[in-house]
């Protein structure tokens, strides 16, 4: 775990990415903070933290033994079809991946949390009834 005060850049570019997902609430930082954001939509509710990664280019084996203690953390909610635990790691260029926590582990996902599909690996499956919602999460636009 790193020292100092928590980076707010990678939090806020995650806010932007988060709202095409559904509606965000931004977790007030603490000590006992055990996300930095929560996405909710009419189907699931998203628990996310974010992270700065010097090697966003790493295997998910490398993922999960670098940021175990934070996994470990979002395990802390408990497991349901419709309550997620993802974490969200990005570069110090702004280059983001996500993976969804499961108990086997991380998979993968896209920023709208459909499953990604490595060559050679099988992709994880889709949160129930997410498709079907993706539509709605869209945030109409009120204009005067």
């Amino acid at each position: 775990m790193t020292k100092g005060r928590p980076a707010t850049t990678g939090v806020d570019d995650a806010i932007v990415i988060a709202r095409k997902r559904g509606c965000v609430m931004r977790i007030v930082y603490g000590l006992e903070s055990l996300s930095d954001l929560v996405i909710r939509t009419a189907a699931y509710v998203a628990f996310v933290k974010t992270r700065r990664t010097e090697k966003i280019t790493a295997t998910i084996q490398e993922i999960e033994h670098a940021y175990q203690d934070l996994i470990a953390e979002l395990r802390l909610f408990p497991v349901s079809a419709e309550i997620l635990r993802e974490l969200w790691i990005y570069s110090k260029h702004g280059t983001y991946r996500f993976f969804r926590i499961n108990e086997a582990g991380l998979a993968e996902v896209d920023q709208h949390g459909l499953p990604v599909s490595r060559p050679g690996e099988i992709a994880a499956p889709a949160v129930p009834g997410e498709a079907a919602v993706k539509e709605e999460q869209t945030p109409p636009v009120l204009r005067r």
